[in-house]
């Protein structure tokens, strides 16, 4: 489809101002500076900061060393990187954008999916970010997560268990594909705009070399229960040795 540009049908609007100069960016292509300061949260393959000058956003890059180290351990992983994703290190950001994509579809231009939205890409000094919203605390921190409130209470709150219910039932709703259904990858929090709740940060997007799972929206709902069940399992045993070694501590 090519870009053609409208017919003008009123007067030009005048241009908006330029934006002021932000220290250490140069708009507006200039790389987000990142090098001097310290990451907030990190990932198997990525670090996530906190963005330089927006207190609503968070930027995830590819922690190059943990990446290498993880296409050492996996030769397969490289093979496949090598051969079919041109887009290397990045392929990660190709699915979450995707997925994004489609949940805003799915959303019908009415978001109500209890997902940190996605804002775009972004140089910075340590190569291409992803800019994603930032679910804080409420106290300008990051929110935490459902497996650290479940750490910190020592169980899995009936009150906690419904939430998560509610919650994958609306990404199930949607379509949502999910890689990585980890108590880690979910938190409880505020968004942007201060609404509460629970909100998927990381995991989802298609992986699968074959996309069953975004063809039938019917097998995707059977595999969220599947893998919610085990998530949910584990955060009970979790709890449970927790008491008992808390137990044991106070009985010594």
């Amino acid at each position: 489809m090519s870009i053609v540009p409208l017919q003008r049908r009123r007067t030009a609007a005048q241009p908006a101002p330029f934006p002021p100069l932000v220290p250490s960016h140069g708009l507006p292509f200039g790389a987000l500076e990142l090098d001097e300061i310290v990451p907030i949260a990190a990932g198997n393959e990525r670090s996530v900061y906190q963005h330089p000058y927006e207190p609503n956003l968070l930027v995830k890059v590819v922690n190059r060393a943990s990446f290498a180290e993880t296409m050492d351990k996996h030769p397969w992983r490289r093979l496949i990187k090598t051969l079919f994703q041109r887009e290397g290190a990045y392929s990660a950001y190709i699915h979450e954008l995707s997925e994004y994509a489609a949940a805003y579809n799915a959303a019908a231009g009415r978001w109500q999916i209890p997902m940190a939205r996605v804002v775009g890409l972004a140089e910075t000094t340590q190569g291409l970010g992803l800019l994603v919203e930032k679910i804080s605390d409420g106290a300008g921190g990051l929110a935490p997560t459902v497996e650290d409130m479940v750490q910190r209470e020592g169980q899995l709150a009936p009150e906690l268990a419904r939430q998560l219910a509610f919650f994958f039932d609306s990404l199930a709703d949607h379509h949502i594909i999910l890689n990585d259904i980890s108590a880690r990858n979910i938190v409880m929090g505020e968004n942007a705009q201060g609404k509460r709740g629970l909100y998927l940060i990381d995991g989802f997007g298609s992986k699968q070399a074959v996309p069953i799972y975004a063809l039938s929206k019917s097998l995707n709902r059977r595999r969220i229960q599947r893998k919610v069940d085990a998530m949910i399992d584990r955060l009970k045993a979790r709890a449970a040795r927790a008491q008992r070694a808390s137990v044991a501590e106070i009985s010594e």
